[in-house]
């Protein structure tokens, strides 16, 4: 069958691929007629990799956001199902108005550091009698299309994130063109409240769970929710504002209580907030040392907020698509201005019947976030619905699912689909199972460091069942940074090993140079950026290879009296992690670190020569 297609010109080498195959369909960009345009809609498709055996099947795989083509992921798909694909094929469709399926590109959106409503209102004009014609029932009848167009009767189909909402919408849509489903990070089609409790109940029980199962931070008196929400009242009081190294360069960041529940609501896509805010707020409010928090706070707006190009992710896409689909606390049928009022109303009435709905935030300091992440109010401007959309998409309420195998995946710690959402969802499909993985986020599969999830995912589309799934019990939790010091004194020393000469002052510098050189990991894994600045001065230059991460000092400090020169690796291969740094200031020579960077709960190693004294010690990694 492909075969055939290639030589009819349906379908051709993607560029700069032998493996992959691309291809497109014409859609009607309205399906009504009224509006007569067409869309085209690119698509991939990895052939299994056994030529002398047929096809066991089809994986169908679907990105979230909504706002990112699905082909861009297309080396994270075929990771997951990499041992499957010798038997199995693989499709991968860009969603209307993503990727190279007639991209959104709006302006000034895109490129603003966040959302603006302005922007929001300018995009839906720009897009005019369009602006609902991108969303997820049309998407989904667009693979649909395809699926035919390739002669494909039925699928196991896997969505992350919103890839999750589309694989519910199609699998009503299209019932019998499913074998299986698999949702990574998933929320339910129906049933939500626009409000989005489910978030700041994930916060009020997260921060504590994380803190109390890192041994340093659950070593400390209390928990960790009452030195977080002192911090919050001290941002009512004062917002904090200064100069923080962000990546590669010094900028101006402000703290205040809605920046705060934009860090802790991105958690999910963040989880550095989980493992620096607690000890960010101690630095605060026993030493006043705000930089900690700074940081932590621009570089989580870096991450979230910042776009990039729409080729990666379209914000008008997205927003094309949440106003389109999701329950909204308003008459999206109701023009702009009559909205606004609607939302007032809404608002106000929320704050007498559910004043704690975002606790520890006010319902004020939860919308003042950026309008992507309070969400609630982003489609205030967008145009009013045309009588045109049906009512009832993407999926009608009450609408019977059909008794395909699924399987549902959750983080127990994900702020962004809770685990709590990914209940609903479980409810909608007759035979569903609803895995929660421990310790962790938002979605589980791709990228899986612990080949759990990922084993799970690739199981259940064989065999349509999982025979043992205690994998996700057994997650490791975070590493927590155990303290930000102005100094190494600051720092529990180390412990010495056999052959150590070192006193428990220069253990403590031994301390403070593993906390520095996991600082400087943590933000290579984050930040883009290739020259990084250090926390208290000094830089490290990234060099990025297809084994790991090096990392190269200069004068790097994290801690104000100990500067540090040298290099870390961090192997991919061997997930191990050696370091080879001078350090200079509260102790002066030569150490080397390793450890494993696959379990948190690892301990470093430290040798080396400090102040002319032979060091041998351990240390928790970082």
């Amino acid at each position: 069958m492909i075969a055939a297609l290639l030589m009819l010109g349906a379908l051709h080498q993607c560029a700069g691929s032998s493996h992959y195959l691309c291809g497109s369909i014409v859609r009607p960009l309205d399906p009504t007629g009224a509006i007569k345009k067409t869309i085209r809609i690119h698509f991939e498709f990895l052939p299994h990799a056994d030529e002398h055996a047929p096809s066991a099947g089809v994986i169908v795989a679907n990105e979230g956001g909504p706002g990112s083509g699905s082909t861009g992921t297309r080396d994270s798909y075929s990771a997951l199902f990499h041992p499957l694909l010798q038997t199995h094929d693989l499709l991968m469709m860009d969603n209307r108005g993503t990727g190279l399926s007639g991209l959104i590109d709006c302006e000034p959106l895109q490129s603003r550091p966040t959302f603006l409503k302005s922007d929001v209102a300018a995009c839906g004009a720009s897009l005019g009698a369009t602006a609902y014609l991108y969303r997820t029932a049309l998407a989904a009848d667009d693979l649909a299309a395809i699926m035919d167009g390739l002669h494909i009767t039925r699928a196991d189909m896997y969505g992350d994130s919103y890839g999750t909402f589309f694989v519910q919408t199609f699998a009503a849509r299209h019932p019998a063109m499913l074998r299986s489903i698999v949702l990574d990070g998933a929320y339910p089609v129906v049933g939500l409240s626009p409000w989005y409790p489910e978030a700041p109940a994930v916060i009020r029980r997260a921060f504590d769970a994380v803190c109390a199962r890192a041994p340093a931070c659950g070593a400390l008196p209390g928990t960790s929710m009452p030195r977080i929400q002192r911090l919050l009242a001290a941002l009512r009081v004062k917002p904090i504002v200064g100069m923080a190294p962000i990546g590669g360069a010094m900028q101006r960041v402000s703290v205040g209580p809605a920046d705060l529940a934009f860090m802790m609501e991105s958690v999910g896509a963040s989880p550095d907030v989980y493992r620096e805010l607690d000890a960010a707020a101690r630095a605060y409010l026993t030493n006043r040392d705000p930089l900690p928090l700074l940081r932590l706070t621009g570089e989580t707006y870096v991450i979230e907020e910042v776009s990039g190009s729409a080729d990666s992710y379209s914000r008008g896409l997205f927003i094309a698509v949440s106003c389109a689909d999701d329950p909204q606390a308003y008459d999206m049928r109701a023009q702009p201005r009559t909205r606004e009022a609607q939302w007032l109303a809404a608002l106000a009435a929320e704050r007498k019947v559910a004043p704690s709905i975002y606790a520890p935030f006010t319902i004020d300091e939860w919308m003042a976030m950026p309008l992507d992440i309070s969400y609630t109010p982003l489609c205030v401007s967008w145009p009013a619905k045309p009588p045109s959309v049906p009512a009832g998409e993407p999926v009608a309420d009450g609408t019977t699912f059909p008794p395909v195998p699924a399987l549902v995946i959750s983080g127990e710690l994900d702020t962004i689909t809770p685990a709590a959402q990914g209940d609903a969802a479980t409810a909608l499909l007759p035979r569903a199972l609803h895995i929660v993985m421990r310790n962790s986020v938002h979605v589980d599969a791709l990228g899986d460091p612990y080949d759990c999830a990922a084993r799970l995912v690739r199981e259940f589309v064989v065999a349509l069942s999982i025979r043992d799934s205690s994998c996700a019990s057994r997650l490791p939790p975070y590493t927590l940074v155990p303290v930000f010091a102005g100094s190494a004194a600051g720092f529990a020393p180390a412990t010495p090993t056999q052959g150590n000469h070192a006193d428990p002052a220069l253990l403590r510098v031994c301390a403070a140079a593993v906390q520095s050189i996991g600082d400087a990991l943590t933000r290579a894994s984050i930040l883009s950026s290739t020259h990084v600045l250090g926390l208290r001065g000094g830089s490290f230059e990234i060099s990025n290879g297809a084994g790991g991460q090096a990392l190269t000092f200069s004068h790097f400090r994290f801690v104000t009296d100990l500067t540090i020169d040298g290099t870390a690796v961090s192997a991919a291969a061997k997930n191990s992690v050696a370091a080879a740094v001078t350090v200079h200031g509260a102790a002066v020579g030569r150490l080397t670190v390793r450890w494993d960077a696959k379990d948190p709960r690892d301990i470093a190693a430290v040798d080396g020569v400090l102040n002319g004294v032979a060091v041998h010690a351990t240390a928790p990694s970082p």
